[in-house]
C-alpha cells in the first residue's frame, strides 16, 4: 500500500475511472461537489485591494 502510494498509483487510478466514466457518459455532475480542503493554503501572499480599518473613528460622537 505504501510503495502503490508513494507511487501515486491510487491517484492515477481515479482519474482513469474518472475519464472513462465521464467519456461514458456515466457521472452526474448536477450531484459533484467541490472541495478544497486538501489544497495547500498560500501563505504570505498579500490580498488585493484595499481594507477599511475596523480601528474606531477619530470622529466625534454626537451623543
Amino acid at each position: 500500500m505504501k510503495r502503490w502510494t508513494d507511487a501515486e498509483v491510487f491517484d492515477q487510478m481515479h482519474q482513469i475511472m474518472l475519464d472513462r466514466l465521464n467519456a461514458a457518459n456515466r457521472i452526474d455532475w448536477s450531484r459533484a461537489a467541490m472541495d478544497g480542503s486538501h489544497i495547500d493554503a498560500k501563505k504570505g501572499v498579500p490580498a488585493p485591494g484595499h481594507r477599511r480599518s475596523t480601528a474606531a473613528s477619530p470622529a466625534r460622537s454626537t451623543t
